[in-house]
């Protein structure tokens, strides 16, 4: 048996028939193609077989192919196993068929892939196999991935580090990368022992150290792409007013790279703290396509459902606050109009679900280090404990900030540092000049930071806010 297979040239979702060669016979569509009906008609009047491996929502099971998918199965209770943990099921079920133990040699890539798609990690099926997949990491090219950011993961295998340092390169190259680097990334992961020549060395090295490396490059690419293009994107906003609506919905038609979407979506939203819709004209449909971000801050916690029930979109499809979308263009005016109406009496603000309340005199060092065992557990749907810290009291001239690029805003209270990293300087000098002695109001997160054998307890800050602005008395 030969086998093919073959990549999107942007980041797509399921087959296109025109790319299938016509001497196939089996065609299998791993996390994707549960609802392309006429897809598997034509492929089935082609005489090709077709297995789809999936795990997003279908409302009904296809005629013309075999549909392997946990959402449709009553009797399958786990539903947040993504496509990876789906194509792995069915390698232990060909095992089982055929006398053979191979699915468990990759189980690494079966916790890489749960954690890219943001599965919940309640999930005991799901966890179970996240943390059997890194504790026993094979693939050459995760290996080589981790062994490049050893420095920011401080050489820790678990979801966090996986989720913030190795999956964004891997990501990042499948929106961004040219074909031949997707080519290379996708023969790595298959573990090719080819040699790619490295120009800088003038040598030949293994194909896993040369991509993780090479993507490390593609992720300052994408980088680079999406910081140019926001700036274009902001003023947008502000010569239309869009900050107006309840909800920013953006046209970046011929602004943003389409594979840059959902990326752009997600840090506007983080700024202006609400839900965000971008999208530009498809000429091919004939219709606006995009991506949303939910804010899970603020009161709607369900972006993708709240769409939907507008009923105007021809599709919203994905994860509650993450999702794709298409709509006819004539549509949009009266579905933003709609949207302010639904929401005119929710607030923009911002709500923090804390779990903890502590004072400067009452938060402990022991504490936050019993919290940072805990490291290994936090995972989505695991959150990590969020802590408020209220009255904060500190001289402005106590307050540092350190780095040359990536800078970070930092004092420090009864051996606790408090940290707010990417912090910009006009940032500090505002909190500065804002008075002598400030009181503050801090969200943040247990952490430590271990250097030279010394362990320092930590507050990252996530928000903050001055109560109170005073000047020094001074007694004589």
């Amino acid at each position: 048996m030969k086998i093919k297979w073959r990549l999107h040239e942007g980041k797509e979702h399921g087959v296109i028939v025109d790319t299938v060669p016509n001497n196939t016979s089996l065609v299998i569509i791993p996390d994707a193609g549960s609802s392309q009906f006429e897809e598997h008609k034509k492929l089935k009047e082609m005489g090709m077989d077709v297995i789809v491996l999936d795990h997003h929502e279908c409302d009904e099971e296809s005629k013309d192919a075999i549909v392997v998918n946990s959402q449709l199965s009553p009797e399958y209770e786990n539903k947040q196993f993504s496509g990876v943990g789906i194509v792995y099921k069915f390698c232990k079920a060909l095992d089982e068929k055929l006398g053979l133990n191979y699915a468990d040699n990759y189980l690494d890539l079966v916790a890489i892939g749960n954690i890219a798609d943001s599965q919940d990690m309640r999930s005991l099926e799901t966890r179970y196999f996240v943390d059997k997949g890194l504790k026993n990491l094979k693939n050459k090219l995760l290996v080589a991935l981790y062994e490049k950011q050893a420095y920011p993961t401080k050489g820790i295998v678990n979801i966090k580090n996986t989720e913030f340092y190795i999956n964004p390169l891997i990501n990042a190259c499948i929106r961004v990368g040219t074909m031949e680097e997707k080519t290379q990334l996708m023969k790595a992961l298959l573990e090719s022992d080819e040699l790619i020549y490295y120009k800088r060395k003038k040598e030949y090295e293994p194909i896993e150290v040369n991509t993780a490396r090479m993507l490390g490059n593609v992720k300052n690419k994408q980088t680079k792409m999406r910081d140019t293009s926001i700036p274009l994107i902001k003023e947008k906003i502000e010569e239309k007013g869009l900050l107006m609506n309840k909800l920013l919905i953006v046209d970046v038609t011929n602004i943003l790279d389409k594979n840059l979407t959902g990326l752009v979506a997600n840090k506007l939203k983080d700024e202006y703290q609400r839900g965000t819709l971008l999208f530009r004209y498809n000429t091919e449909k004939q219709a606006l396509t995009g991506s949303l971000r939910g804010n899970d801050k603020g009161e709607l916690t369900d972006l993708k459902s709240f769409l939907i029930d507008v009923g105007k979109f021809d599709f919203v499809e994905g994860h509650a606050n993450a999702a794709g979308f298409q709509i006819k263009p004539e549509n949009m005016i009266e579905v933003n109009n709609i949207i302010n109406e639904k929401l005119k009496n929710i607030s923009n603000e911002i709500y923090y679900d804390v779990d903890f309340i502590f004072t400067t005199k009452s938060l402990s060092k022991t504490f936050i280090l019993e919290i940072s065992k805990c490291k290994d557990t936090w995972s989505n749907g695991v959150h990590e404990p969020l802590i408020a810290i209220k009255d904060v009291e500190v001289n402005s001239e106590e307050i540092y900030l350190n780095g040359k690029t990536s800078k970070t805003l930092k004092f420090v209270i009864n051996g606790i540092e408090y940290i707010k990293f990417f912090t910009r300087e006009e940032e500090w000098h505002e909190l500065k000049g804002k008075g002598e002695r400030l009181f503050i109001d801090i969200i943040g997160k247990g952490a430590v930071n271990e250097w030279n054998g010394e362990v320092i307890p930590q507050i990252v800050i996530e928000d903050y806010e001055v109560t109170q602005a005073k000047k020094k008395k001074f007694v004589f």
